[in-house]
């Protein structure tokens, strides 16, 4: 297994793990926490704004800090931030604190996706653009399945143990740990061969950065077409995912629990991806893979939504975990494989911010058009738009992803030199 072999990988994947499993046991604790508090749906839904908004302003910066600064020294410092920040939830004990409920996860969220393209960017740096690239990121899908899969229910299962506060201290310590683990990673630098911007001003030498990162990535048409497959396919994906608590409640005649059990269901099936995912990378069938995994979610949401039992929701929205994950996992092997190692952590960062604006896009339509429209007709409506992105993965995708980017021009501290790819 190549978190084993590689050490360095190990440690990456390891304290992304810790971290995200941390961050994961807080999406319940923090809404249940201040609706017990507050009693509001809408102090509750301030806290999702408060975790959504940094991801796209801060994604043109996080992506030069990325490819100009140490990586290594962007995630532990990012780690050791985000610890700090999180204790301060610790003295919101009233609805007078909120501001500083809602202010530490705006920085906590914001720290994180300085982390987020940094530890991405390394990746194909530490494993190459060879077939371990493939493996690498199989074993991250997997990190996200067990964290989609546990993270929730063990979040409700902790809340209730160990109460707010306690969980508040589980998931400062899981940065901690995660700071810990990546230092352990030695020194990785990677070398500037880029071209530096001509001017005395730290912000046009910024923006002239942001500019040439995103210049590639839509001169690149790979890039390009993956970019907007996967955004439309986010916004549909989040739209369904505002309609299922009505679909659930109202339809199935089902109850909070049963939500949960079908959120558990759906990280079951994102486990399993893991290896649809890499065996539809390392097939090289770009545009097959993509528009199949496409029609695949297509058909399985219109399962779930239009087969009225509980049984049949719990086995469509599994199968939905499959493609789902895998294609998640094809967007992130083109951009690490096609991306030079000097504008990867730019270009990864503005998928990011791309795709979370798609979120928060297809969330927001979803609710208006629930709230306007009979269920079925919204429903539709989506699966329309998934559908669209399957024709247009089709007409936009080359039938195979082309030569990757050169390999990542990488030293390592003199202490690390005899780890090697493999050690």
């Amino acid at each position: 297994m190549i978190f084993i072999r590689n050490r360095r990988f190990g440690l990456l994947w390891t304290s992304t793990l810790l971290s995200n499993l941390g961050n994961w046991l807080m999406i319940v604790a923090v809404p249940v926490y201040v609706y017990t508090m507050t009693g509001s749906t809408l102090s509750s839904g301030f806290a999702f704004v408060a975790q959504t908004l940094p991801a796209i302003v801060f994604a043109p910066l996080a992506g030069v800090v990325a490819d100009r600064w140490d990586r290594r020294t962007v995630m532990v410092g990012a780690d050791l931030l985000r610890m700090v920040i999180v204790l301060a939830l610790l003295v919101v004990d009233d609805p007078g604190m909120l501001w500083l409920l809602y202010t530490a996860m705006f920085f906590e969220s914001a720290i994180g996706h300085f982390f987020q393209p940094a530890a991405r960017a390394v990746v194909p740096a530490i494993v190459g653009r060879g077939g371990d690239l493939e493996a690498a990121n199989a074993w991250n899908t997997v990190a996200g399945g067990i964290v989609r899969l546990a993270g929730a229910p063990l979040g409700g299962a902790l809340y209730a143990l160990v109460g707010f506060d306690g969980l508040v201290l589980i998931d400062s310590a899981t940065y901690l740990l995660s700071a810990v683990l990546i230092f352990g990673m030695g020194r990785l630098r990677v070398a500037d061969n880029g071209r530096q911007p001509d001017t005395s001003s730290w912000l046009a030498a910024f923006w002239e950065q942001v500019r040439e990162g995103l210049a590639f990535l839509f001169r690149h048409s790979v890039l390009r077409a993956t970019l907007i497959v996967s955004s439309l396919f986010l916004s549909a994906n989040a739209a369904l995912n505002v309609l299922l608590v009505p679909y659930v409640l109202d339809v199935l005649g089902g109850d909070a629990g049963d939500v949960g059990v079908l959120m558990a269901a759906l990280g079951g099936g994102f486990l399993a991806s893991a290896y649809v995912g890499n065996v539809l990378s390392r097939s090289g069938l770009l545009r097959l893979s993509f528009t199949g995994c496409l029609a695949a979610i297509t058909l399985c949401f219109a399962g779930l939504f239009l087969i009225h039992h509980f049984v049949a929701a719990l086995v469509f929205i599994a199968l939905a975990g499959l493609p789902g994950g895998a294609l998640l996992m094809l967007v992130q092997v083109q951009v690490q494989r096609q991306t030079p190692d000097r504008q990867l952590g730019r270009v990864g960062s503005a998928f990011s911010a791309a795709e979370m604006a798609a979120t928060v896009v297809g969330a927001s339509a979803g609710s208006i058009a629930g709230q306007q429209l009979p269920l079925t007709t919204t429903v539709w409506l989506v699966i329309g738009v998934l559908a669209a992105s399957a024709v247009l993965a089709a007409a936009l995708l080359p039938t195979r992803p082309g030569p990757a980017a050169a390999k990542p021009e990488a030293t390592a501290e003199p202490a690390m030199a005899k780890t090697g790819d493999n050690g």
